[in-house]
């Protein structure tokens, strides 16, 4: 490992196009990616699991929501040395499925983290791809909530500001105007953030935040309730809350705090039914 280097954590959002593309996304999760990722990087990556999204709530999908899986990694060293490429020197390529980028509601393109897509409501929902630190930088609300202080509806975004706005500029909107008014709201329990990290550059997205909640009617009461409340930045370009572009700058998903698989303790293979 470099000695410049500082281990990183990733999340990892992928949608499905409806709730029929299930079955054939699961078999290729659990028949193919998760055994070729961890004959991959077992070696190197200290926590592989994902967590299934949970049931879109009423308004979500002005949101940018995603709605099958989030997969999240800790690495050891960067698996992408060189910006836009894949890992090299694997002995085996990984396998997909000829219908992959239909079934996961992707656009007809040869690289599948290509990070010039651009999403929309109507249409794809691109793969989400972003490292962080592995501790949060900006802990706004409930650094001292425990697992018996009650259930917990992680709300998980990630977004970038429109053209032409400087991380700068977008982060003085987040930081000092948007997250003061987020953190009074009663219904928010735990709120942190992190930049997204420039190397390695896997996607556009500039910030990535965990906003939790009690359950979906909380979420709903304390966002949609009061999206005609929040500030709204002078740059911006759409006109809704969060103004930012829903699927195209500003993504999300629902989840819990436990996975559903922790792949690197549970995973024993594709065992089917008899």
């Amino acid at each position: 490992m470099s000695k410049d280097f500082t281990p990183m954590r990733s999340f990892i959002l992928n949608c499905v196009r409806d709730d029929s593309d299930l079955p054939a996304a699961y078999r290729w999760l659990y028949k193919h990616h998760v055994a070729d990722s961890m004959s991959q990087f077992a070696p190197y990556v200290t926590k592989y699991a994902s967590y299934r999204a949970l049931p879109t709530p009423p308004d979500g999908g002005n949101f940018g929501t995603y709605n099958w899986i989030m997969t999240e990694h800790y690495w050891l060293f960067n698996p992408f040395p060189a910006v836009g490429s894949t890992s090299r020197g694997l002995a085996f390529a990984e396998y997909w499925p000829d219908n992959f980028l239909e079934i996961t509601n992707q656009p007809p393109a040869k690289e599948l983290r290509n990070p010039q897509w651009q999403g929309s409501k109507e249409g794809y929902h691109p793969i989400v791809f972003a490292f962080v630190p592995v501790f949060w930088e900006n802990d706004f609300k409930g650094c001292q909530r425990t697992i018996e202080d009650g259930p917990n509806f992680r709300w998980l975004v990630a977004f970038k500001y429109p053209d032409g706005i400087s991380k700068e500029e977008g982060d003085e909107w987040f930081l000092n105007q948007l997250a003061p008014q987020l953190t009074e709201l009663p219904e928010l329990n735990r709120f942190v953030s992190s930049k997204v990290l420039d190397a390695p550059r896997c996607s556009p997205f500039h910030r990535v935040a965990e906003l939790w909640f009690d359950n979906s009617r909380a979420w709903h009461k304390a966002i949609v309730g009061n999206q005609h409340k929040f500030v709204k930045p002078s740059w911006a370009k759409y006109s809704q809350f969060p103004y930012l572009e829903p699927y195209a700058d500003f993504t999300g998903i629902f989840l819990l705090d436990r996975p559903e698989s922790d792949h690197l303790q549970q995973f024993r293979g594709y065992v089917t039914t008899r």
